[in-house]
């Protein structure tokens, strides 16, 4: 950071589509934290922001916004296709990266991104489940040994990612489409931080089953890990059934929704660009991230459940249980914070000098994981893992 802002992290957001936005009023929350520049290639939209937030800055590319001097770090929230040039674009410039899932679309842009992090010394920190407090909460009582060995993971999602409004990219699987590079991250990062990161193999099978949509929408994984735990994902995001009737109707917001099933009608093309960015601000989150904090709970994305020799752990609305021949323990975790997580942990890591995590191998190794799910189902076999990483480095 520059003179005078060792406190300060000047932060540029990179795509003001729907979930650029969304990352808006948490810039505006979190102490030390001061939102300077964003960038986006649709000029319609930097004119808009500018009319909402005058004093900040506009750029027609994340290249520009970088070597402009105005940010320390910047929140990549393109589509994913661009997730490596928009990460390179950062690093040669010195700018410190959040970023959203996955890192990349192939394990060569990642080699990319990974190599010149490591160059140019700066953080890059990934949005991620894996960084949920009932989650380090439930890997920290693995590592412990209370619980005795871990034995098996269990994850299961069940939600409407198909049914609700798609650009053409976010349903072509060679663009980062579909729900395996969509919605895999989630689970592959919970499942990955809950038994250490050190993935051996996959043997997974993908279904392209929505009578309009050439891409996935339902995938069932088998990961193994380096000492012979096994973990399952199950995802399917057709809509018809939604897991939140199995958490107490709290998603992965951490807010609980109605539960009531009403008639739907589903979806046979893409919008184009204008439609769906219109309808993403009208469904987006409100203005203060302080909103409904007094119902906010846990993140829960779908039902997970940790298998140990001496009990069992999953999520609770406000922490985790614990299972054990003594009963059941509800331990209480530290409230969801959001993006403002993110924030926060970049924030005190360049004041403090100190590293990040999930961080770019961590991040590399969970789009690995990705690749092998489509690679197994197109193939027919178990697909051996090269680029695994642990959970402390």
């Amino acid at each position: 950071m520059g003179e005078g802002r060792e406190h300060l992290l000047r932060i540029g957001i990179a795509g003001i589509g729907n979930e650029g936005l969304s990352i808006v009023p948490f810039c505006d929350a979190v102490d030390g934290v001061e939102l300077t520049a964003v960038a986006d290639l649709r000029r319609d939209a930097l004119d808009a922001f500018r009319g909402s937030h005058p004093t900040v800055q506009t750029f027609e590319s994340v290249e520009a916004m970088c070597a402009g001097g105005a940010v320390d770090a910047v929140w990549i929230a393109t589509p994913n296709a661009a997730h490596a040039e928009n990460c390179l674009a950062a690093a040669g410039h010195g700018v410190n990266v959040i970023l959203e899932k996955p890192m990349a679309i192939t394990i060569e842009e990642a080699d990319r991104i990974v190599d010149a992090v490591q160059r140019s010394g700066i953080r890059l920190l990934l949005h991620s489940h894996a960084s949920d407090a009932p989650i380090v909460k439930m890997r920290e009582i693995v590592a412990s040994g209370r619980l005795g060995r871990l034995i098996g993971i269990h994850t299961m999602s069940y939600k409407g990612w198909l049914r609700s409004p798609r650009l053409a990219a976010e349903l072509d699987t060679a663009r980062g489409g579909g729900v395996v590079f969509r919605q895999g991250p989630h689970q592959i990062e919970i499942v990955r931080r809950l038994g250490g990161g050190l993935v051996k193999s996959v043997r997974a099978y993908t279904g392209r089953w929505h009578p309009s949509f050439d891409t996935e929408g339902n995938y069932t994984a088998l990961l193994e890990f380096a000492d012979g735990t096994p973990a399952t994902l199950v995802f399917y995001g057709y809509g018809y059934f939604n897991v939140t009737d199995l958490t107490w109707n709290v998603g992965e917001s951490g807010r609980r929704g109605s539960g009531v099933y009403r008639k739907q009608t589903r979806r046979t093309e893409a919008l184009d660009a204008p439609d769906y960015y219109a309808q993403g601000r009208n469904e987006a989150r409100g203005d203060d991230p302080s909103r409904e904090r007094a119902e906010l709970r846990q993140p829960i994305y779908g039902l997970t459940i940790v298998s140990c020799k001496y009990g069992e752990m999953r999520q609770s609305p406000d922490g985790i249980y614990v299972y054990t021949d003594d009963g059941c323990e509800e331990i209480i975790c530290p409230p969801y914070l959001d993006r403002a997580y993110e924030l926060q942990t970049m924030r005190d890591a360049l004041a403090e000098d100190r590293s990040v995590f999930p961080d770019a191998p961590w991040s590399r190794a969970t789009l690995e994981v990705i690749l092998a799910i489509l690679q197994s189902s197109r193939e027919g076999r178990e697909i051996p893992l090269r680029h695994q990483v642990s959970d402390h480095g």
